[in-house]
């Protein structure tokens, strides 16, 4: 029967004139092939028929942005306010035309259901404009939008809740370089720690509480990532904050070994993050068990803490939506409107898969830059370190460090909500995961 319907429609499709583009996009959304309804409402919008607001916002929450942003078609409604605001607002904020974007954003009715995405982006554009206050004004609208959101929405909640946590994050970031750390640090606490992006607030919560002054609970941010469930989290920023802050309170030898680790465990690896292929990194990341090589191991590790984010459920999603679309299609394909309508499909498809590869390779080669600038601090640290063996050569004391843990006080740690102390007699992630701190006195006053 579906089929029957199918092939009435492309029939329809190359008998009708123009002006029933509008009726077209009914008949083909009602059967929920939405991105061929995008096709029939460019051609809607192009002639002035009037869709219905809802449909056009179920069509642009559906598809996949890498289409709007290879769409040249969009360019056309540039000079004018259409319903199709948001998709060209998206392809000229990736083409960096960051105004054309902004006004677009800016005309979106009060009842778009892109206003989530819109205020996120509007932010972004604010920061490249260098307006910290007005991107913090709308980082929050992106805030208090999802909250609005949240349960009474067609939009996925995983979509929400990511839009929700990019919005928090860049507000504490705005924060953190205003030199308001404590502001920034509740921030960052408005995040969950049952959230799958909580591991990645970690980093920004260790440096803010090191610009506090407090090692105790920038150590203990960082040590997290030791957890077993968190350590595809581990980023080579991570262990120099470690080995930094060991350096900060005299642990000298503490700060070497992690230097070794890293060399060991990380450098080595790095040329596999500059060359990996795109094609690899997919597969990688598509994979359900970690591969037998040591060297896709270290990739897959690294890339599965990003199977949570939006860019590869929704690449996944998309892609399996807009390949059901093309098999129906393909059976009506002796027909040349249907033709023209597969021809769409593939390209669109073909541009979701690109960019997704894209995004894997630029994570790939943003890792290698990672390890690379964090070998440079490291081989710093580890100069200061010397240095510190060749003063007690020259007192006559060796160059051998009395490293072993000197406990802090308990009592001498801030306390906050859920306070989790590691106590170094592996009683550490007994208890579920929290803010850690450290109970380790600074040996350098003592």
């Amino acid at each position: 029967m579906k089929n029957i319907i199918l092939i009435f429609i492309f029939v329809m499709c190359s008998q009708l004139q123009a002006k029933t583009y509008s009726k077209m996009f009914n008949i083909v959304f009602k059967n929920r092939l939405f991105y061929s309804s995008y096709v029939f409402l460019k051609k809607s919008v192009e002639e002035g028929s009037k869709v219905e607001e809802k449909k056009v916002n179920k069509i642009l929450d559906t598809i996949h942005p890498s289409v709007f942003i290879h769409d040249p078609d969009l360019d056309r409604f540039i000079r004018k306010s259409t319903a199709l605001d948001y998709a060209v607002a998206i392809r000229r904020f990736f083409l960096n035309d960051f105004r054309t974007a902004k006004i677009k954003l800016v005309r979106l009715s009060k009842n778009s259901s892109m206003k989530l995405e819109s205020n996120y982006i509007l932010g972004l554009i604010s920061l490249t404009e260098n307006k910290q206050k007005r991107a913090s004004a709308y980082f929050k609208r992106c805030i208090r939008e999802a909250l609005r959101k949240r349960g009474n929405s067609t939009k996925a909640e995983n979509v929400i809740a990511t839009f929700k946590n990019r919005c928090i994050q860049q507000l504490g970031r705005v924060k953190f370089a205003n030199k308001d750390f404590k502001g920034a640090l509740r921030v960052y606490n408005y995040v969950k720690k049952k959230d799958y992006i909580w591991p990645r607030f970690l980093m920004d919560k260790g440096w803010t509480f090191y610009w506090l002054g407090e090692n105790d609970r920038a150590l203990g941010s960082v040590m997290s990532y030791k957890a077993p469930l968190l350590r595809r989290f581990m980023i080579p920023e991570a262990n120099y904050l470690r080995g930094l802050i060991y350096y900060e309170m005299c642990y000298f030898e503490k700060a070497e070994k992690i230097y070794k680790d890293f060399n060991d465990s990380t450098w080595k690896y790095r040329n596999a993050a500059k060359t990996a292929s795109r094609n690899r990194l997919l597969r990688l990341i598509l994979s359900k068990n970690p591969p037998k090589s040591q060297e896709d191991r270290f990739l897959y590790y690294y890339l599965k803490g990003f199977k949570q984010d939006i860019r590869f459920f929704t690449f996944k999603e998309s892609y399996r939506s807009i390949s059901r679309e093309i098999k129906k299609l393909s059976k009506v394909k002796s027909l040349r409107q249907a033709k023209i309508f597969l021809d769409s499909l593939y390209y669109y498809r073909k541009a979701i898969k690109k960019d997704f590869q894209d995004f894997l390779k630029n994570l790939s080669e943003d890792y290698y830059k990672q390890i690379s600038q964090m070998r440079n601090a490291f081989v710093k640290l580890n100069l200061m370190i010397s240095l510190n063996k060749r003063k007690k050569l020259a007192k006559g004391e060796g160059t051998e460090y009395d490293d072993e843990f000197i406990e802090k006080s308990l009592g001498n740690i801030s306390d906050i909500d859920e306070k989790f102390i590691w106590d170094f007699r592996g009683g550490f992630w007994a208890d579920e995961m929290g803010d850690y701190a450290v109970a380790l006195q600074d040996r350098c006053k003592v």
